[in-house]
């Protein structure tokens, strides 16, 4: 690292400070420090939303990936079409109508306040959990380029996006974001792009040497469960990840819900899921790139080292000075606007759904800048264990879809059946959850089939209880249920 390189980054965090405060809530209410006022252009809600579930652990997680095995990972993007089906027609509508400061608030009104507890404690746990590995996944390459402690890196991303997003609250995250989305872009095409005209005959003979050394292997027909990866655990498995990840996840759906209309939501959510499907394809190329680069130049060094060190390796060998700190800044756009975005989740699902169906007076900014600073806090402090997490891209993926599968049950029992009552719907959250953690201990079921075990044992479980206990009353139904209106 060069000093040009250092004034890269530098100018970056100044202007993401400097963006994070302008376009601060100031004195706003809730709703400003939350969603923004509703106010939010739909394409600017699509680049944040693009930019969180981009992230650092996709920005390094995914090239490593790509490097140390194959294509098969994003077999899971088969399932987009589906999910954006699911999420057009039947969440956002709903969503946005009831003008919803977080998803579990439709869970009280749906069903009962026991029902939206628990399912919010399940949503905190899942994002506290993934924001400690978002935050060390820079580290890892933050540290290796200039020689920092991880630690120090680690206090440094979640100190410095900790206060900018509590003091901005959702329009400072929406407009960094949005910054953010474009210098992460332009960080991985500078690598990329030195990464194709290192390897020598260009992208020809990336495919042709990655596709003899089965690097590009994408589709795995098998029907065994365990299997990591398979079409049917993308297409069936894939569906219930996707969905949790962006209609049953606060972190993402909010910013959906920033905008004016359902239109502009559903535009923001479709822009997301295909963008980042093509994305995924991107960053995969990068690392069978590096993969192909390193063969050709015989270093076993680098081929048997931990894959997610390879990307800041390739960085200091071949990438000239400036664009190492372009790169630089790039990782830390792609951590820090997706650690801003759960931060405010996180205060949002506090101070909403666990604070003020209890105190009313709760609800109010100041309470909501004091809960991101603390979870800013516990996430940083996390962070500094989520190395013994593993891989970090497998790491996030098995999180997401351990918890998320009772989410997607319990909302899709609200939605389509009207005949799911209270009883039925906290049994199923409590029952699906503990059957997941069974079925994560003692068999070597694939992580990818965690989502639709979990929404298929809560559907059931639901149902069950539900029809051996008194129906629900038609306050709980009218205009809350698919197909039903208001009386």
């Amino acid at each position: 690292m060069t000093s040009s390189d250092y004034v890269v980054v530098a100018l970056y965090l100044v202007a993401v400070v400097w963006i994070g405060s302008r376009f601060g809530s100031g004195k706003a209410s809730l709703k400003g420090f939350f969603l923004g006022g509703r106010t939010i252009p739909w394409w600017a809600a699509a680049c944040s939303g693009i930019a969180t579930m981009i992230s650092a652990v996709g920005f390094i997680g995914a090239p490593s990936q790509a490097f140390a095995s194959d294509w098969t990972y994003l077999q899971a993007r088969l399932a987009w079409p589906v999910a954006i089906v699911v999420a057009y027609v039947l969440f956002i509508p709903f969503f946005h109508r009831l003008e919803l400061y977080t998803a579990y608030e439709y869970l009280e009104r749906r069903f009962d306040r026991r029902t939206r507890l628990v399912a919010a404690a399940v949503f905190i746990l899942l994002k506290c959990a993934y924001t400690a590995i978002a935050i060390y996944a820079p580290a890892l390459v933050v540290s290796e380029m200039t020689g920092l402690p991880a630690a120090w890196v680690c206090f440094g991303i979640g100190g410095l996006t900790t206060l900018y997003t509590s003091a901005g609250g959702m329009r400072a995250v929406i407009w960094t974001d949005t910054i953010q989305f474009f210098v992460l872009l332009a960080g991985l095409a500078s690598v990329c792009a030195y990464a194709v005209r290192s390897v020598d005959g260009g992208p020809a003979e990336i495919v042709t040497d990655a596709g003899s050394a089965g690097k590009l292997t994408f589709l795995d027909w098998s029907t065994s469960f365990e299997t990591e990866f398979t079409v049917w655990g993308g297409l069936i498995g894939g569906t219930f990840f996707l969905l949790s990840q962006y209609v049953v996840d606060q972190a993402e759906l909010q910013r959906f819900l920033t905008t004016r209309s359902v239109r502009g939501s559903r535009r923001a959510i479709t822009s997301t899921m295909v963008f980042t499907s093509v994305y995924g394809f991107f960053v995969f190329f990068v690392g069978t790139a590096l993969y192909v680069y390193y063969s050709q130049h015989g270093d076993a060094a680098a081929l048997g080292m931990d894959p997610d060190r390879v990307l800041p390796k390739f960085v200091l060998e071949r990438m000239p000075s400036g664009l190492r700190g372009l790169l630089l800044a790039g990782i830390f756009a792609a951590s820090m606007s997706t650690v801003s975005s759960i931060l405010n989740s996180l205060a949002t699902v506090t101070v909403r759904d666990m604070l003020e169906p209890f105190a009313r007076t709760a609800g109010s900014v100041r309470l909501a800048r004091w809960a991101t600073l603390a979870f800013g806090c516990i996430a940083t402090v996390l962070s500094l264990r989520a190395g013994s997490f593993g891989t970090i891209l497998i790491a996030q993926g098995k999180i997401r879809n351990f918890f998320g599968g009772s989410l997607v049950g319990v909302f899709l029992l609200g939605l389509l059946s009207p005949r799911a009552n209270a009883a039925g719907a906290f049994w199923s959250i409590v029952v699906s959850f503990a059957a997941t953690a069974a079925l994560a201990a003692a068999t070597n079921v694939s992580w990818m089939w965690y989502g639709a075990f979990a929404a298929s044992v809560s559907w059931l479980v639901g149902m069950g209880v539900s029809r051996s206990t008194k129906p629900p009353d038609s306050y709980h139904l009218d205009g809350l249920v698919w197909g039903r209106r208001n009386a």
